[in-house]
């Protein structure tokens, strides 16, 4: 049997690479996105009344994670990357079909010429996702008050103290007059330490230098004296 799934929109998320991408929504709460419908779904119409929801479930497909054989078992970052789980005990974004679904928050909805666009926040999702169904989120029936969390009973709790260098204060303060929260959502992307899970989470690192896409710049950043030190921002041209 066919399934005539097919994309209707396209995520332009502020992360342009895996690397650095919260491992779950709403971990970094202002952490923004655009909808854009797709020519055949650019109805007004579809979404009307949507904008009286504050949050939305975004279904849509793990585009960077298509393979042929999918893992039975995997290595989940919540649990250091040492131990396996079933691959349907996770949200691994490797899976016998690569779907994914969050819930985010609606902002606002913008009517253009070209149709509607949604403006989110609290995305956990790679930039230019195609987007296969939007739900409105429920909250009597999506929020279930004694769920249990398996092996991720509760949030991760932060895992470093984030400094900023003069260099990188100065260049937040002139990208923020174009990315509002810029520093909040810089620090809320690192201080759950976004390092594979079998890297040392206390160890010092001060002479490896990690960097993160983020938005239209380099992210550059070192782990020393137990915390995170942004050490600054490099606006370059997007190599895609």
């Amino acid at each position: 049997m066919e399934y005539p799934f097919k994309p209707i929109a396209t995520l332009n998320t502020c992360f342009k690479e895996k690397f650095g991408i919260p491992r779950q929504m709403n971990l970094v709460e202002k952490a923004p996105a655009t909808l854009v419908f797709h020519p055949e779904f650019a109805r007004e119409e579809a979404i009307r009344e949507l904008s009286g929801f504050s949050h939305i479930w975004l279904i849509f497909v793990f585009h960077k994670a298509i393979t042929k054989d999918w893992p039975v078992m995997v290595r989940p970052p919540r649990l250091g990357g040492n131990k396996k789980v079933g691959v349907f005990a996770s949200r691994s974004p490797f899976r016998p079909n690569p779907v994914g679904m969050s819930a985010v928050r609606l902002k606002s909805v913008e009517i253009t010429s070209q149709g509607a666009i949604l403006h989110l926040r609290g995305v956990d999702i790679l930039d230019k996702t195609p987007v296969v169904d939007i739900k409105p989120y429920l909250p009597y029936s999506d929020i279930i008050p004694h769920a249990t969390g398996g092996f991720a009973p509760r949030p991760p709790d932060p895992g470093f103290h984030i400094n900023f260098s003069d260099k990188a204060l100065g260049q937040c303060a002139i990208l923020e007059k174009e990315i509002p929260d810029l520093r909040s959502i810089i620090t809320q992307v690192l201080e759950n330490d976004p390092r594979p899970g079998y890297c040392a989470k206390n160890r010092d690192e001060p002479d490896k230098i990690y960097g993160i896409r983020l938005f239209d710049f380099d992210l550059k950043w070192v782990v020393i004296n137990g915390s995170i030190q942004v050490i600054c921002l490099d606006k370059k041209e997007d190599p895609s």
